[in-house]
């Protein structure tokens, strides 16, 4: 009996799993725990929300700089410093004392590490790996994202109940080490032509056909758009708008659910809860959407995944938080649209410009999309410290999500990359 050995690429996929995993675990979703702490000692939330605000514009920054280095080294290194720095940082936040010295903590080594191990270098392993079967690929190793929130959000407030935020911060620093560096050492690789492999794990051309492989390339360079010509299409403002006000939307609302919920009257550990359970929800619309991506159109795909965070948003903005039904309906449907998000965004991308230059592009497009979070996310902080409640900001998250509805209906996509010739 013969066995038939696993395609390296998924190997890649479940590393940035991981990765994804542990940093939007602890970036994302954890900073809702650890939101109402630190406000108390850094003077509201507004001011907390602005350094991470910071975070956020750095990490637009770093981007482009690192989208560059992936395309050119690959995603292996990148990994390595990131985790050192983020570990770094998480270290230095459980010492800080004042605001400045939060903000530098958040914008220096913390910002660094996550655009080092988060979605630009991983997805771009992935778009590299993966042709075909991209939709699929992603969704699984995205659903590390909702994994993480899972994860991390109930260890941090646990850490927290125990040790406090400082004890917390140090300890989640300990673990970003011990889970990132181990599975990037081990088989992170830059491209299938590095272990003589193509991508999604065809066959290589036989010595009847042995320009297969070589042609299937070709095509794919030719549709492949440098950096320097994505930027003057429409495309690239088309998708960057769109996912801008979906990811600002995003943010404010998992970033604020927790205090929310608190607001509202809902226990510290049941809004946990309730964030681990939309997270949860996260993995089924990550893996959902990512099997729809490979089989239907992906701009009405995502139109259909907007339109449900609207509609999850309006039932947290109006339903009452004691109905457990309304709840479960919020946490299915903006779960599950939440998911799709980082899944669309990936595959759109990879889809409207080619896998070549995917760091570079997608590290151009990130400071476009950060700057609508680094507004969103304050400003949601800011309405609630000045009226009390979230149900402005909360309508410009619905408003939001349906003009993004609209936008990416407009965008142009090129005709599937056609498979390569079957060996003979």
């Amino acid at each position: 009996m013969t066995f038939r050995r696993v395609y390296h690429g998924w190997c890649i996929v479940l590393v940035a799993f991981v990765c994804h995993a542990v940093n939007t675990g602890l970036i994302f979703y954890a900073w809702s725990v650890f939101l109402t702490p630190l406000a108390a000692v850094f003077g509201g939330r507004g001011r907390v929300a602005g350094a991470y605000a910071s975070m956020q514009l750095a990490c637009a920054a770093y981007g482009i700089a690192i989208g560059r280095v992936v395309d050119r080294r690959g995603a292996r290194p990148v990994e390595i410093a990131g985790a050192i720095s983020l570990a770094t940082g998480f270290l230095l936040l459980s010492r800080v004392r004042s605001l400045p010295g939060l903000y530098g903590c958040l914008a220096g080594p913390v910002a660094l590490g996550s655009t080092c191990i988060g979605g630009l270098p991983n997805n771009a392993a992935v778009a590299r790996w993966f042709v075909r079967k991209r939709g699929r690929a992603l969704g699984f190793s995205t659903a590390g994202i909702s994994a993480g929130g899972i994860l991390f959000a109930p260890l941090a407030q646990f850490l927290i109940d125990r040790v406090g935020w400082r004890g917390a911060y140090a300890l989640l620093g300990l673990t970003v080490a011990a889970l990132v560096l181990p599975p990037v050492l081990a088989f992170m690789r830059r491209d299938p032509a590095e272990l003589g492999l193509l991508p999604d794990g065809e066959p290589p051309p036989s010595s009847g056909n042995p320009g297969a492989g070589l042609a299937f390339f070709e095509r794919e360079r030719e549709r492949s758009v440098r950096p320097q010509v994505a930027v003057r299409e429409a495309n690239f403002w088309l998708l960057a708008a769109a996912f801008g006000l979906t990811m600002a939307g995003l943010s404010s609302v998992l970033l604020y659910q927790i205090p929310l919920l608190r607001d509202r009257g809902m226990p510290a550990d049941r809004a946990a809860l309730v964030l681990g359970a939309t997270a949860a929800m996260g993995v089924v619309g990550k893996l959902g959407f990512g099997a729809l991506l490979d089989r239907f159109d992906q701009r009405r795909v995502a139109a259909a995944c907007f339109s449900l965070q609207a509609a999850g948003v309006l039932l947290l903005w109006l339903g009452p938080t004691h109905s457990v039904p309304l709840l479960a309906c919020y946490v299915v449907l903006y779960g599950y649209a939440m998911g799709g998000n980082a899944t669309l965004q990936a595959s759109l991308v990879g889809e409207a410009f080619g896998r070549l230059h995917y760091g570079a592009i997608a590290g151009r497009m990130a400071p476009l999309i950060v700057v609508a979070q680094a507004i969103g996310v304050p400003a949601t902080g800011f309405v609630r410290d000045l009226t009390g409640r979230y149900d402005a900001a909360l309508a410009l998250v619905v408003a939001g999500a349906l003009a993004a509805t609209a936008i990416v209906l407009r965008v142009r996509l090129p005709s599937r990359l056609q498979e390569a010739p079957a060996s003979t």
